[in-house]
């Protein structure tokens, strides 16, 4: 199969618009990074009634309050051309005191305590570049203990559920509504050797979730507030909600939320513009 590559160059305030803009005109995995979201398009029929729709939905941004794209462009690549194409930006990177994500294409020689996570992403979000990844891999470094059960709702990647599962947690259930993240993250569980500790689901949101010590969800704030409700019931007493994906813009909402029954010891975090809240269910 062939698709189309789009490099959206795009301030961080407008990612979270962009990514879903991406979705909805049926992209294949969505990588955010600092300045860009890239996403690539089937080049199948009715192509370009979604290019159109996409492009037109851009054209909104300043509209809804948000940043403008600065530039896009467009490549034809074939499947192995896509799946390499990004790499260039995606390099050992070292999150909060001991985490480390490596590409598995790059090598790396660990420090003492590091905890690696080895990651070949292909076409599903969540490189550890981009900044709501690194907010949530901090909180889960400084919250997850051993023998915990996590859950991770919108998994992408895999990054999340394989780091809780090597920072101790005894089992981890990540779902995630796109097959090619599914794909994905089924890969770099076995390709961390944790794929006794964590299973990978395909699903919308946390309805068959098990009863958990902590739930991580970098999603969207929309989503995030229309799901609080279903993580409470997930979230054992004296568990942890970790959620980001949410521009600043926006977090004042959830903010509010979580500071309501049954939520409490909120903590915050920020950069670059995007924001992620810890709260303790009571």
């Amino acid at each position: 199969m062939k698709w189309l590559e789009l490099h959206i160059l795009v301030p961080s305030d407008s990612h979270d618009a962009v990514a879903e803009i991406c979705r909805q005109a049926g992209a294949q995995g969505v990588s955010l990074y600092a300045d860009r979201v890239i996403t690539a398009l089937p080049i199948t029929e009715g192509l370009d009634e979604r290019v159109r729709f996409f492009k037109a939905q851009l054209s909104h941004l300043p509209e809804w309050g948000l940043p403008p794209v600065q530039h896009l462009t467009e490549q034809v690549r074939d499947e192995k051309e896509w799946a390499e194409a990004w790499k260039e930006f995606f390099h050992v990177l070292r999150v909060g005191e001991r985490v480390v994500i490596k590409p598995s294409w790059e090598d790396y020689t660990p420090r003492e305590a590091d905890v690696v996570i080895e990651l070949d992403p292909g076409m599903a979000f969540g490189t550890g570049q981009h900044e709501t990844t690194q907010l949530c891999l901090e909180f889960l470094e400084k919250l997850v203990q051993p023998g915990m059960v996590v859950a991770d709702i919108g998994t992408g990647s895999g990054i999340l559920a394989i780091t809780a599962a090597k920072l101790g947690a005894i089992s981890v259930w990540a779902v995630d509504n796109d097959p090619v993240a599914v794909l994905t993250a089924k890969g770099n569980v076995a390709r961390n050797g944790v794929e006794r500790l964590v299973s990978v689901h395909l699903a919308d949101g946390c309805e068959d979730a098990p009863e958990c010590d902590l739930l991580v969800a970098n999603i969207t704030a929309e989503v995030i507030e229309n799901l609080l409700p279903d993580f409470a019931r997930c979230i054992r007493r004296g568990g942890w909600l970790v959620v980001s994906g949410i521009v600043q813009e926006r977090s004042g909402r959830i903010r509010s939320a979580l500071q309501q029954t049954p939520w409490n010891h909120l903590q915050h975090r920020e950069r670059g513009g995007w924001c992620a809240f810890a709260a303790r269910r009571g």
